[in-house]
C-alpha cells in the first residue's frame, strides 16, 4: 500500500504544471487576446461569417463559418478563467520564490 501512496504523490508532482514565463504568455494568447479581438472586431467577424454562410452550399464550410461566429462573441468565462490562471501563476511563483529564499528551512519543513 505504501508503494501506491508514493506513486500517487510522485504522479501528482509530475502532473502539476510548472510555472514558467511561457505559461504566462500562453495564458495571455489563449484567453485574453481572443477576447480583445472579439471586443474590437466581433461585429465584423460575425457579419462576415453570416455572409459567407449564406453564400456557400457546402455543409462543412457552413459549420466552419458557424464556428467562426464564436470568435466574434465575448466570453466572460474565458476572461474569468484567464484571470484565475494568471493569479494562480503569480501565486505559485511567489511560493516557489519564498521556498528558494528560505535560509532556515522553515518553509521546506512545512511543505
Amino acid at each position: 500500500m505504501k508503494k501506491f501512496d508514493l506513486f500517487k504523490a510522485n504522479l501528482a508532482k509530475q502532473l502539476k504544471p510548472k510555472t514558467s514565463w511561457w505559461s504566462l504568455i500562453g495564458i495571455f494568447f489563449f484567453f485574453f487576446i481572443p477576447e480583445i479581438v472579439a471586443f474590437f472586431w466581433g461585429d465584423k467577424i460575425i457579419a462576415y461569417s453570416n455572409l459567407m454562410q449564406k453564400q456557400t452550399d457546402d455543409y462543412l464550410l457552413q459549420k466552419l463559418y458557424e464556428t467562426l461566429k464564436m470568435f466574434g462573441e465575448n466570453s466572460t468565462f474565458n476572461i474569468v478563467l484567464g484571470i484565475g490562471l494568471t493569479v494562480w501563476f503569480f501565486y505559485e511563483r511567489g511560493k516557489r520564490d519564498l521556498r528558494s529564499n528560505d535560509k532556515d528551512g522553515i518553509m521546506s519543513e512545512q511543505q
